[in-house]
Order: C-alpha cells, then sequence, then structure tokens
C-alpha cells in the first residue's frame, strides 16, 4: 500500500532555495512538528547519516539529483544505505532527471510522488513538482502554494519574491550553515514572515550586498569586455556579485581572493578566470601551459600566472 504525505517521518534535501522552500512546503502539508530532516548536496549523500532517521522512516528526496560522479558518493549507494537502515523512500520530489532515477530505483510504485526532468519543460523545480503532485492526496492551501512557487523562481535564480527572498539573504550570509536552513524550512511552513532571527541572518546579508558596492565601484575595465575585482578582505556572495558584473556587460570577470585549496586545507591568494558565456576558458588557459583548476567556464590559476591566462582569454574572445 501506497503511503500517504501524512506517513513522511524523514526529509533530505538540497540545500537550495527550491530546496529550502519545497521542503518546507512539504512540511506544511504533513502537518507535524517530528518530520526529521537534513540538508545535503547531490555530491555528498555519503556524508548522510541514516542512523539518525526515525526508526523505520518513511524518506522523502526534495531537489536532490542522481549524482554518479565518485562510487563512494553516487545516489545508488545511498539509497540502499537507506534500505539496509530499515526506512523506505517514499517520495522523490526532483526534476532533475526521471530517467537517471530508474536507474536508481527502477520502478516507482511505492512512490507517492515521483521525479520527473526538466527537459520535458513543465518541470523547472522541485517547487513544481511538489505543488503539481497533489491530486489524490492532501491538498497544498494558499500558503503552500505560495512556498511552491517562490521555490520555482528561486531555482531560476529570481529571489523577487516574498519567501524567496528572505531565504536567499538568510541563506548567504552563512552559506554553509545548515542548520539555518533547517531553521527557515520549519519556521516558514508556519508562518508567513520573519522571526528576529531571521531578520539578523537577512541583516548580515545586506552588509555582503554593501561589500558588492565597493567591490563594483573599484573593478578595472580592462577592455573586450574583461572586468577585474578585488575581493580580499570583503565577505562576498559569489554568483550574486557575478551574475551583476555580467549584467552590466562583463564577458569575462577576473576575481582576486582567498580561495581554500582542498589540498592545502587552507586559503590561500588565488586570481578565479569567470564567464557566463559558452567559452571554455578552462582548456584555453590550459593550452599555454598554465596550471589551472576549475571547470570549462570557471577557471582558477596561482596569482603570479594571471597575466599568461589572460593573453589567453584575449585570443579566446577575439577568435
Amino acid at each position: 500500500m501506497t503511503p500517504s504525505i501524512k506517513d513522511i517521518t524523514q526529509i533530505v534535501s538540497v540545500g537550495s532555495v527550491d530546496g529550502v522552500l519545497t521542503s518546507s512546503a512539504l512540511l506544511r502539508l504533513i502537518g507535524r512538528d517530528d518530520v526529521g530532516l537534513c540538508f545535503t548536496q547531490a555530491f555528498a549523500v555519503d556524508k548522510v547519516d541514516c542512523s539518525k532517521f526515525p526508526a523505520g522512516a518513511k524518506v522523502a528526496l526534495v531537489d536532490l539529483a542522481v549524482n554518479n560522479r565518485d562510487q563512494a558518493m553516487t545516489t545508488a549507494g545511498f539509497i540502499a544505505r537507506i534500505k539496509e537502515a530499515g526506512h523506505q523512500v517514499v517520495a522523490v520530489i526532483d526534476e532533475h532527471s526521471r530517467e537517471d532515477w530508474e536507474t536508481i530505483l527502477g520502478d516507482f510504485g511505492e512512490l507517492m510522488i515521483q521525479p520527473q526532468s526538466q527537459s520535458e519543460g513543465k518541470y523547472k523545480s522541485s517547487g513544481a513538482v511538489l505543488q503539481s503532485s497533489m491530486v489524490g492526496y492532501v491538498m497544498l492551501d494558499g500558503h503552500g502554494q505560495e512556498l511552491c512557487q517562490a521555490a520555482d523562481a528561486g531555482d531560476r535564480m529570481d529571489f523577487s519574491s516574498h519567501f524567496g527572498g528572505m531565504v536567499n539573504q538568510a541563506v548567504k550570509s552563512d552559506i554553509g550553515n545548515d542548520a539555518r536552513r533547517v531553521y527557515l524550512a520549519r519556521h516558514f511552513a508556519g508562518s508567513t514572515e520573519a522571526d528576529s532571527v531571521i531578520l539578523g541572518w537577512m541583516a548580515e546579508y545586506d552588509l555582503i550586498l554593501a561589500d558588492h558596492d565597493i567591490i563594483v565601484a573599484a573593478a578595472q575595465d580592462l577592455g573586450n569586455g574583461i572586468i577585474r575585482v578585488n575581493t580580499v578582505g570583503r565577505k562576498v556572495d559569489v554568483t550574486t556579485l557575478m551574475n551583476r558584473l555580467y549584467k552590466a556587460g562583463a564577458r569575462v570577470v577576473i576575481s582576486e581572493g582567498d580561495m581554500f585549496v582542498p589540498a592545502l586545507k587552507k586559503k590561500i591568494l588565488m586570481v578565479a578566470f569567470g564567464t557566463s558565456e559558452k567559452l571554455d576558458i578552462l582548456a584555453a588557459i590550459k593550452a599555454t601551459g598554465v596550471q589551472a583548476s576549475g571547470f570549462a567556464q570557471k577557471a582558477n590559476v596561482d596569482l603570479q600566472d594571471e597575466a599568461a591566462a589572460l593573453v589567453a582569454i584575449r585570443a579566446l574572445l577575439n577568435s
């Protein structure tokens, strides 16, 4: 017999704005205070401790894409550990790839809510999946629908909604603090307004935005659509800052700042080259013999290699 929404006792969610707000809407639907809630990322499911779930938990996964990047981190292994611990996955509220989930679960017969695919056009967020999956189950009220709509917008970097703006600011001022995400999801499941704790977190983000203003004011225009900024000594929301610069016309942003290097287990001064265009800047820099890490649209280099990397970037933009 397929469980109902009310039977869910544990939520495992990705910590995006979409994940936080969809989890909040789900908590509202469940209507209990004893539901377990934890946040992770697709590449970190190996760190989720299933022994902390309620006994015989009915588990809902939110915004969690299938990850097979590393054997120790595979979603398949995570699902196996959930089952071995005596728990049951009863909902996969995810929009990334239904086909990938089929390879993991085999079939969706036990799921009350099934994963969908962004490629189909209708589902662009976990919020959209939850909002469209209530036929035959407990229905979302106006508050719950607003949470899902804000989640859907947030998945496309639109934080202009009432809930999306509050959650984005509160999370971004301490991005690695999952306890904040738990607090936010539980709070907004029952309330439409921020309390004093959340307002304090949002005020912290206002200070980050003030630092952004200082960074942008001091930015150097190097020509060819290349902008250089220095973030040393300032708190930064990298995604928001980069989007601001790209929207202002930057094709490539060079950012000098302190970056954590896993191999060294510490932060060192480095330079990051980033772009929002479909350019493989990492390959272009590496082709010159400069050591670089990152991915196609973002390359990190040592400070002393910036000039050589810049030559490669100019050639790429002029090609």
